[in-house]
């Protein structure tokens, strides 16, 4: 054997249809977390690493993927969260440079930020909500609206907190909530719950994880897609235990209750799911047993070689 064979990975995004809309899911990268059992303060850690082990996962670290949908109605170009960012005081130094992919991802699936109509963020949380502005504060996606949980730009853009934050991280939470989202106030959409955002999207309160926390409803002739954020942050770990807490829940006792109650929706629906820190590219299915919910990740089309002549 002559030569080696190529080293560079995938490009990062993917794209599907859902019915008449056309999907990209656009990686903004990884973030890297400690152990899980330090991440789920009311699990018991031996049963943590006990169920990854089984799983043929690591115990040492949790990888999450950060997956960013991109949906293309015919009328509106909606994105879904927008990742930790480059702000060197903030997505840099607080995720690393694994992170903050988003826009050269973006580019790279032929989608200029320009082109963006609508930012959904499903809460203020740093990696969902730090990839709105640049370090100068000025909008990466100069023409778009964002819409947001009226509660969440409530809790997240109030600086009058910061003095009571009791780490750095807390107060660069809200500082760069305030910063990024605050960028768009001449576009803001505040929801409630039960808006319709767009053709065929429509928000879904689901408060826990975050004061203001958001689902979105996508809905395309007879198929519908749960795009659910934080509601679940762990393909195994939260659909077996979803009375576990993960560690930036808000109220933890909501964010239970909210998983189970869309758990339940889905199922019974049949929809499809879109996890934003799922294994890439994040879509997918749950399928209810006995002790909980297994994640069956779709088989997302894919472009073959040409067939020679």
């Amino acid at each position: 054997m002559t030569g080696h064979p190529p080293t560079e990975l995938p490009p990062g995004f993917a794209r599907f249809e859902h019915g008449s809309l056309q999907c990209t899911v656009v990686s903004d990268g990884i973030i890297r977390l400690g152990p899980a059992r330090e991440s789920f303060p009311n699990a018991e850690p031996a049963e943590v690493d006990e169920l990854l082990t089984r799983h043929y996962l690591p115990t040492d670290a949790v990888h999450l993927n950060q997956n960013i949908l991109v949906v293309n109605t015919g009328d509106t170009l909606v994105m879904f969260d927008s990742g930790v960012g480059t702000d060197p005081e903030l997505g840099l130094k607080t995720f690393g440079d694994e992170a903050g992919l988003l826009i050269r991802n973006l580019r790279a699936a032929g989608i200029e930020p320009e082109q963006i109509d609508l930012v959904a963020l499903t809460h203020a949380h740093p990696d969902h909500a730090w990839g709105l502005a640049d370090g100068a504060g000025a909008p990466l996606f100069p023409n778009a609206s964002l819409a947001i949980g009226r509660a969440d730009y409530q809790h997240w853009t109030d600086l009058s907190r910061v003095p009571d934050a009791p780490t750095e991280h807390q107060q660069d939470q809200i500082k760069g909530a305030h910063k990024n989202i605050t960028a768009y106030d001449s576009r803001l959409i505040l929801l409630d719950g039960g808006e319709q955002i767009a053709p065929g999207i429509r928000a879904i309160a689901t408060p826990g994880h975050s004061p203001g926390h958001i689902v979105y409803e996508i809905t395309s002739g007879d198929q519908t897609m749960i795009c659910w954020g934080d509601l679940c942050h762990h393909q195994v770990l939260l659909l077996e235990h979803p009375e576990w807490n993960f560690m930036f829940d808000h109220d933890g006792t909501g964010a239970t209750e909210q998983r189970v109650r869309i758990y339940d929706y889905v199922d019974a629906n049949r929809y499809a799911v879109f996890g934003y820190h799922f294994p890439f590219p994040g879509h997918g299915h749950l399928r209810r047993d006995p002790g909980g919910f297994t994640w069956i990740p779709s088989d997302l089309p894919r472009r073959l070689p040409e067939r020679s002549k």
